[in-house]
């Protein structure tokens, strides 16, 4: 595959960036100031957002849908379970988990700070968002005191995606007390390619 990678950072694009380093993919990286919202990433990307990967000529954008794709398509390793299996389901199950129920509230918390100009923030859901991003943390640490990994007990895309919005929780101080993804985050920390923020 030909791979162009839009990314900026420790954003969702390091998803992308970390399972291409674990699959061994060569890549191109598109990386400085100003990319987001620039006429070139708009012309790959409606909104404008990073993530997007270029893959032979056609731009694919939304981080999960990239890990996806990429780990579907790489070879000489195993990053994903196979497509029709229950490990499939399972990952399709907790990508969107982690998107809709925990990631959102993050993200509309995020939206709220710094990312619209200051007289469009509405702060009133800030306790409310914490509250509910933490309910979904509650779920997956349950799920990880018993297992070392979401999908089939083993490092997969799955843990990728899932592993970056736990580790922005774990920055937002919604973690306490909850040692099942305080261990699972350890155990992504070691991987010698993981990008997450550690501050």
């Amino acid at each position: 595959m030909d791979i162009t990678l839009y990314e900026a950072g420790t954003s969702r694009s390091a998803r992308c960036r970390w399972i291409l380093l674990e699959a061994g993919i060569a890549f191109t990286s598109v990386a400085r100031p100003k990319l987001v919202g620039s006429d070139e990433v708009r012309a790959l990307q409606p909104l404008g957002k990073l993530p997007v990967a270029v893959i032979d000529g056609q731009s694919l954008f939304e981080s999960t849908a990239i890990c996806t794709y990429l780990a579907d398509h790489a070879t000489g390793v195993d990053l994903i379970a196979t497509p029709g299996s229950w490990g499939r389901a399972q990952h399709d199950q907790w990508t969107s988990f982690v998107l809709t129920e925990m990631e959102a509230w993050l993200w509309n918390t995020a939206v709220n700070t710094f990312v619209l100009p200051p007289e469009q923030r509405i702060e009133a859901g800030f306790e409310q968002n914490s509250m509910m991003a933490r309910r979904a943390a509650l779920v997956l640490n349950d799920v990880l005191m018993h297992r070392d990994y979401l999908v089939e007990n083993r490092f997969t895309a799955t843990d990728i995606i899932a592993g970056w919005t736990i580790n922005w929780g774990r920055r937002q101080n919604l973690l306490d007390g909850m040692d099942g993804l305080r261990e699972y985050l350890l155990r992504l920390f070691d991987r010698p390619h993981c990008p997450l923020a550690r501050d």
